[in-house]
């Protein structure tokens, strides 16, 4: 099956699901984006197996959600008109999604009218400690000094990543992880991977001294564990502030083929003192270089960090 869009230069279409029950749903959406090619196949192969498959789609920036089986779509208007043709030679099916999570991202982003764009969705979260709570762990960071050692990452490679870093302490990981699993209910459904049990919580405190930085990477890649779910950040520096830079990049993708692939735009998430900030540990990310004038460690940017993973 072929589109023919009345308008081809047009850059959105405007798109109504007419529902079983006379319910129906509006959505505006890139005319290049895989959902409208699914919708108005769904209609195109009615009674196919197809008609089994769930659409999940929100709404409203991603503050509702649309479900319904296939099977309940009735009818599709589109404004400018979209037109379907079937092809001579049979055409390999479109290819589906590499997961749900990838679909919702996907509709999400169009929704925001980010064209073929999936911005990643991030929580931050300010004044996450207690004034007595930041002071503590301001100590503690100071105080452990000797105990930093050069970051690493997994697969050890070189000037790949610049920080220091060393495992919580205890009294720190407990409260750390007592304040993220208090607010996790409210940070998973704007994070768009639904609710699951809460698993192992990583925690180490790092150190971005003059020129530490992490390049792109991801936090779930294949030689991680695929139970890495959310990847947090909590960001606490003296006052005021010795250090310019290390501002978090979490980049953008594409919809090819099914999946997700890298863009080179991005959101910025600044590192603001005592705020902590939740992000998909499978999104592509980076730390900018930071600089520290005063080559004090007491001057760096801290943060305590780590993962979550599914039970």
């Amino acid at each position: 099956m072929k589109l023919a869009f009345q308008q081809p230069d047009a850059r959105e279409i405007k798109v109504k699901l007419l529902l079983a029950g006379g319910q129906s749903a509006t959505l505006v959406v890139p005319p290049e984006h895989p959902l409208l090619a699914q919708l108005l196949a769904t209609i195109a192969t009615e009674g196919d197996a197809s008609a089994s498959r769930v659409f999940q789609i929100p709404m409203e920036g991603g503050r509702t959600s649309l479900a319904f089986a296939a099977h309940q779509l009735v009818g599709v208007i589109t404004d400018p008109a979209v037109l379907m043709h079937s092809d001579a030679v049979e055409e390999k099916p479109a290819p589906a999604f590499a997961s749900p999570a990838v679909a919702a991202l996907a509709a999400a982003s169009a929704a925001q009218g980010l064209g073929g764009l999936v911005r990643h969705p991030i929580v931050q979260l300010d004044g996450f400690l207690s004034g007595a709570e930041v002071a503590w762990l301001l100590e503690l960071a100071l105080a452990s000094e000797s105990r930093f050692v050069p970051s690493q990452v997994s697969d050890r490679k070189e000037d790949y990543r610049r920080s220091l870093a060393f495992d919580a302490p205890d009294e720190l990981r407990r409260l750390m992880l007592g304040k993220i699993r208090a607010v996790l209910p409210d940070v998973m459904p704007q994070l768009r991977l639904g609710q699951f049990p809460v698993g192992t919580i990583d925690c180490q405190l790092t150190a971005n001294v003059d020129g530490s930085y992490f390049k792109v990477h991801t936090d779930a890649a294949r030689n991680e564990t695929i139970k890495r779910q959310f990847t947090y950040v909590y960001y606490f520096h003296r006052e005021p502030k010795g250090f310019s830079g290390g501002e978090l990049r979490i980049y953008d993708d594409m919809i090819r083929n099914g999946k997700l692939a890298a863009t080179d735009s991005f959101q910025v998430v600044e590192p603001r003192h005592n705020s902590i900030v939740f992000f998909q540990a499978a999104t592509m990310h980076e730390v900018m270089p930071v600089s520290v004038p005063s080559r004090q460690f007491r001057d760096a940017r801290f943060t305590v960090n780590g993962w979550i993973e599914r039970a």
